[in-house]
């Protein structure tokens, strides 16, 4: 899940940054035969910031900073009160490979999303990356399905920020691949793409599956219908026992904790044979200014390789 996370983070971020620039995305997991496992974990909500050549991906307990200038790649984990600074090369190089194939299309459908006119762009990305542990190779497919639009403040900055920084924007680091040509070179191709829509995204709609004929990925357990409408029962059992109050609430509340994810089992509108579909909706765009103090790291953490 992190490898798929960091990518659609990276996907975000090659539509959606120049200067002086920040707004809010927020990631749930929507649907799919995988929903029940992954719960929350993959729900996150992260804050874009951008200020001149700095860029600011804050996710709460993990912050990215980018200094293109630089060529650098501040990690910050709050939690752990640590900071690391690797360079864009060395970042990528310390990844393990993968392999990605992207084609994408405009499919002419156009709606309104929180206010804005959108356009439709649908991206498939074939990913091959290396098993852990000299294991099987992980085979996945993800579509991305993206609502552009040019309404939200400042996109028609857009276009300056990436051609000034297109060849050297460290999408490889960034989405847990390793510094291979295909790696950089979908990357590329699907920020070209996106760039020449002269838009940012205000929604995406990511579903990952297995393509047909393909190994599942190792160590994601895939459930039947029948299995996730089954735990669909029982949790919704327990959470009106949790509500009653008393001994047999208290007892609900632990086997829900127990319980595998947080999310919903599956969505009627998810299509067969996704194992996962999250959806991201991107407000709060806005063109004023961003504080230098944004990109200050405390004091008190300390520096880790």
């Amino acid at each position: 899940m992190r490898a798929v996370t960091l990518l659609t983070l990276a996907a975000i971020a090659a539509v959606s940054a120049h200067a002086d620039f920040s707004y809010t995305s927020t990631m749930k997991v929507t649907g799919g035969t995988m929903a029940a496992y992954a719960g929350t974990a993959a729900n996150r909500t992260t804050k874009y910031s951008l200020k001149g050549q700095k860029m600011k991906l804050d996710m709460g307990d993990i912050a990215m900073i980018m200094d293109f200038d630089a060529q650098t790649i501040t990690t910050v984990n709050n939690t752990a009160k640590t900071v690391s600074v690797k360079s864009f090369s060395d970042a990528a190089a310390g990844a393990s490979g993968m392999d990605v194939k992207i084609d994408a299309k405009e499919t002419g459908q156009k709606k309104t999303i929180n206010g804005f006119s959108a356009g439709e762009l649908v991206m498939t990305m074939d990913v091959d990356q290396p098993g852990r542990a000299g294991g099987p190779a992980m085979k996945m497919q993800m579509e991305m399905d993206s609502w552009i639009s040019s309404d939200p403040p400042g996109t028609g900055e857009l276009r300056a920020f990436y051609t000034k920084n297109a060849s050297r924007f460290p999408y490889s680091a960034m989405s847990g691949g390793g510094a291979n040509q295909s790696m950089q070179s979908a990357m590329a191709e699907m920020q070209k793409k996106l760039a020449a829509m002269n838009g940012v995204a205000v929604e995406m709609i990511i579903r990952v599956k297995t393509p047909s004929g393909a190994a599942g990925a190792p160590g994601m357990p895939q459930m039947s219908e029948s299995q996730m409408a089954q735990l669909a029962q029982a949790r919704a059992k327990l959470e009106e026992m949790a509500k009653s109050g008393g001994p047999a609430a208290a007892m609900a509340q632990q086997q829900l904790a127990r319980m595998p994810g947080g999310a919903p089992a599956a969505n009627s509108n998810t299509p067969p044979g996704v194992m996962m579909e999250m959806t991201v909706d991107s407000t709060g765009f806005s063109t004023a200014s961003v504080p230098d103090s944004a990109f200050d790291i405390p004091a008190d953490y300390k520096k880790v390789n």
